[in-house]
């Protein structure tokens, strides 16, 4: 299991990629101290309900730990290069899409 099969069970959309990487992000920097779905939603103001599934994923795919009703992200260092690539892609894409934006409204005077 790996993050790529984590990714291909849920939705293709730019929101639920967004959270993947907030989610993974977050489940980074408190890689000691493991967090419920609702202080992972609260803090990333996000839709429980949407973090549930996005962990849950992770979960069932071994790039995050459950403990109990808590998650704790796993630092196996081939999961941490997809992570990191992941992180690294999608960082990448969402400043071409910020620069496309910015030029799209220099060019037609959107502000």
């Amino acid at each position: 299991m790996s993050l790529h099969t984590a990714l291909g069970r849920l939705p293709g959309d730019r929101t639920t990629e967004t959270t993947v990487r907030e989610v993974l992000e977050l489940m980074r920097i408190h890689i000691d101290g493991p967090l419920t779905s609702g202080e992972v939603a609260r803090r990333l103001e996000r839709p429980e309900s949407a973090v549930s599934v996005i962990l849950s994923s992770l979960t069932d795919a071994y790039v995050l730990r459950a403990e109990g009703e808590r998650y704790r992200y796993d630092p196996d260092p081939l999961n941490d290069l997809d992570v990191r690539r992941f992180l690294t892609r999608a960082a990448t894409h969402s400043q071409l899409v910020r620069n496309n934006v910015a030029r799209f409204r220099e060019r037609y005077g959107h502000h």
